[in-house]
This record gives structure tokens, sequence and C-alpha cells, in this order.
């Protein structure tokens, strides 16, 4: 158990190691590193390590998830890939991927025979995590404001209060996502807190702005308290941007 543990923390350290020097020696105009460190690439990157480090957990039995992990690999690769200019591939080329959901059952049922033909053994509780991906959009006119609480994989959500029917009453809205982006936009008119989390990424909630690694951000409109008819709003995000515009 320490050795197989202590082999991907090598690998992270190694590789970790090997881009310090490569960035080091590029400063000094030793080596060459013509492509921009921004976080276009760097979310890639993130995406490849969390999928390699949830499919090595499934595969070593200490948890984690081989589904959602073998698709963060691949599609943290593919966005890597085309960083580098190799392929073409963006958020919204997720769908085409689709085969592999037949690829999943295949080998669902396969690992499902080989457990019923196996010896029994005693069934152990797991944790299992709810994944989802694709775009979630409510910008249609007049379209009905409720109480949301929404949970995302992958993928981009948004919110246009201008056209939305807002009723009296204060209406909580919460987000929980993976990655991506949330964006809303808010009427001046309409009073608003927010309260933004972020691991990974940008945060601007009505021009007050943050970004980096472990951000967060709380904001209160002046007439929130008085207010009958107003929003709460939670959004907790690892990797992407959230963006709040009171217009």
């Amino acid at each position: 158990m320490f050795v197989k543990r202590g082999f991907f923390n090598i690998m992270m350290a190694i590789g970790f190691v090997m881009l310090g020097v490569v960035l080091l020696l590029s400063n000094f105009n030793m080596v060459s590193f013509n492509y921009p460190f921004n976080w276009e690439y760097i979310y890639p990157i993130i995406l490849l390590g969390i999928g390699l480090k949830m499919w090595f957990d499934a595969v070593t039995t200490h948890g984690g998830s081989w589904v959602i992990g073998s698709f963060l690999t691949l599609v943290g690769t593919l966005l890597l890939l085309d960083r580098f200019e190799i392929l073409l591939f963006t958020f919204s080329d997720i769908p085409v991927l689709w085969p592999i959901i037949s690829v999943y059952i295949g080998v669902h049922l396969f690992l499902r025979g080989s457990q019923k033909n196996g010896p029994r053994r005693k069934k152990k509780k797991k944790n299992r995590s709810s994944f989802a991906v694709g775009d979630i959009s409510y910008k249609q006119d007049n379209w009905k404001v409720e109480p949301m609480n929404i949970s995302m994989g992958i993928g981009d959500t948004e919110f246009d209060f201008t056209r939305a029917f807002i009723p009296e009453e204060d209406t909580p809205i919460t987000v929980n996502g993976w990655i991506g982006d949330v964006k809303m936009l808010i009427p001046k008119h309409v009073p608003f807190r927010a309260e933004a989390f972020i691991k990974t990424g940008d945060i601007t909630i009505a021009r007050e702005n943050t970004g980096g690694m472990g951000r967060q951000l709380v904001y209160e409109s002046e007439d929130y308290e008085l207010a009958k008819r107003r929003l709460t709003i939670y959004i907790d995000l690892k990797i992407g941007q959230i963006q709040i515009d009171h217009v």
C-alpha cells in the first residue's frame, strides 16, 4: 500500500521539479519555452492530474472513480493537445465523446459478470459521486425564478435574470460544480447577496474581483436586507470562473 501511494507522489513530485527547472532555465534564456504559461495551459494539466489520481485510487481500491477519472484524463489530454495545436478540441466538443458511454457500459458489464462468476465476497459500502457533463442556461424570455440547487461536473451555467420573472420573496440559488464557468446577469433594481468560493480561478461580482487559488468573495447590495424581492446566491466551484454582473 505504501509503495503504491509513494509511486504516485514520486511521479507528481518529479513532474513539478521538471516543470520548475524548465521554467527557471527559460527565465535565464538557457532553453526555449515558447508556449505561454497561462490559465489556458494550467487547467488542462489540473484536469489531467485529477483524472489520473482518481483513476489510480480506483484501481488500487483507495476510493476514487475509474469512470470519472478516465473521463477527466481524456478531456484533460485532449484540451492539452489543443493548446499545443496538435488537434482542435474545446469544452463545446465534449458531446462528441458520447461513444465512450458504450465503453463504460461494456466494462461495467464485464466486471459485474466477473464478480458473479468469482468467489462471493462481503460487500462493502463505497462512496458514490454524481457527475454531470454539459451546459445549463436560463436565458429565455420571462422564465420563472424558483429556488434552485444545481450540481455540475463539467460545463457552463448561465443565468440571465434580466429576462426572468422574479417573485416578491427571497429566492435562494445554489450552484456547485467541478469545472466550468458560472455567469449571472442581475438587473440593477433587484438586490442580491452572493457568496462565491473557488479552488482555482477567478471571481468577479459587481466589479469586485479576486483570483488565484482558494479564493472567496462575499458581496451584498445596499438594499438587500430591506428588500422583499431579492436573490440569495451561493456558488462553490473547483476550477473555472465565477462572474456576476449587476446591470
